[in-house]
């Protein structure tokens, strides 16, 4: 055998430098190929990380979990159940002055309509809530806090459905001390209530004088508008006013002469039955007291104003309550007047606001 073939020696064949150089190239494209195909897997890979999460296109939402329990006869569980509330969409010719709402629980606030869609008016306006046992609105975009949470409260147009605007509700817990009679924003002092006159004829329900369709004051009965009851009406005025709004008094005392003139009118007008639920009979007036105020217009057009919607919220914290709230028609017996406050002090109204009672039922006359 021979063993020239094995040795180390045995003279190399040449290259040439053509080849040499294909060779290279060839190398370097096996390379970028394997670069290449690195990059690909390493893009899959994070594609793969992030398939399980969803995307929201142009909006945010705001995720509210609540716990549900499923009760049966063997056992009881509790499974966490998630609602999702977007923001508010506003894809209408409505334009509010606001689109998000924080209030407390059993505060009040009324997003004012700036600008209507073109056939819509006023009297169109239709309120909804997505959750009422969060925030409730009412039919003149009143909205209350029920509980804490989230919701949309929304606004249609019934002269055209596709019109609809929506707000969004944030409702904080309650302040513990239900008797307190500041709100976050004030540090005012208390409104004292006013002093018991006992003049025959009053009746007075735990230090607080009733006057409705069952209980009068007598015909001779003529005090002028209460000093206190005017002096924390001026203070109410001047909070208001810093915040840009324009409380003024319409009417303040009444006489049983000029109830009685406005009474027959009214029944001329509308008839005993209606006139009954809009206009209170002589003596039977909380204007003869001296201690309530009709404020700037005595009529369903003031419900859907700023100065409305700061008196539900604020009225209180000056000694005022809304005498005739809505929803309480039946037992108060006259309409829906969130122009006429009356005056019982800061801590009785404190109580009727946060409770949401009217006075008949605070007073436990309902």
């Amino acid at each position: 055998m021979d063993d020239n073939r094995y040795s180390s020696n045995r003279p190399r064949r040449k290259v040439s430098r053509r080849t040499y150089r294909n060779r290279r190239l060839a190398a370097l494209a096996i390379i970028g190929f394997l670069v290449l195909l690195f990059v690909i897997l390493i893009a899959n890979a994070c594609k793969d990380k992030s398939a399980g999460k969803t995307s929201s296109k142009g909006k945010d939402t705001t995720t509210i979990t609540t716990t549900t329990t499923v009760t049966d006869p063997a056992v009881t569980t509790t499974a966490p159940t998630t609602t999702t509330v977007t923001e508010p969409v506003n894809e209408s010719d409505f334009r509010l002055d606001k689109q998000t709402v924080s209030i407390m629980v059993g505060e009040k606030d009324m997003p004012r309509v700036l600008e209507y869609p073109d056939g819509t008016l006023e009297a169109d306006e239709r309120w909804s809530t997505s959750d009422p046992s969060i925030a409730v609105v009412d039919a003149y975009g009143h909205i209350t806090g029920v509980s804490p949470g989230v919701c949309l409260v929304t606004l249609k147009s019934a002269a055209d459905p596709k019109q609809e605007v929506q707000i969004k509700v944030t409702v904080r817990g309650s302040a513990s001390d239900n008797d307190s009679t500041t709100s976050p924003q004030s540090s005012r002092a208390e409104a004292p209530a006013p002093s018991v006159d006992d003049t025959e004829g009053l009746t007075y329900v735990n230090g607080v004088l009733l006057v409705n369709k069952e209980y009068g004051v007598p015909a001779t009965y003529s005090p002028p508008l209460n000093s206190l009851c005017y002096e924390q009406f001026s203070l109410l005025t001047s909070a208001a006013a810093k915040e840009g709004l324009k409380i003024y008094i319409c009417t303040g005392f009444r006489s049983y002469k000029d109830q009685e003139k406005i009474y027959e009118e009214s029944v001329k007008t509308y008839g005993e039955t209606m006139a009954d639920t809009c206009t209170a009979s002589p003596g039977h007036s909380e204007h003869q007291t001296g201690l309530c105020v009709d404020c700037n217009t005595a009529d369903s057009s003031f419900g859907y104003t700023a100065e409305a919607a700061w008196l539900e919220q604020h009225a209180h914290e000056f000694g005022f309550i809304i005498r005739y709230p809505l929803g309480k028609e039946s037992i108060t017996g006259r309409q829906y007047e969130p122009w006429h406050i009356r005056y019982v002090g800061s801590k009785i109204a404190s109580r009727i606001h946060n409770s949401g009672v009217c006075l008949e039922e605070y007073l436990g006359v309902a």
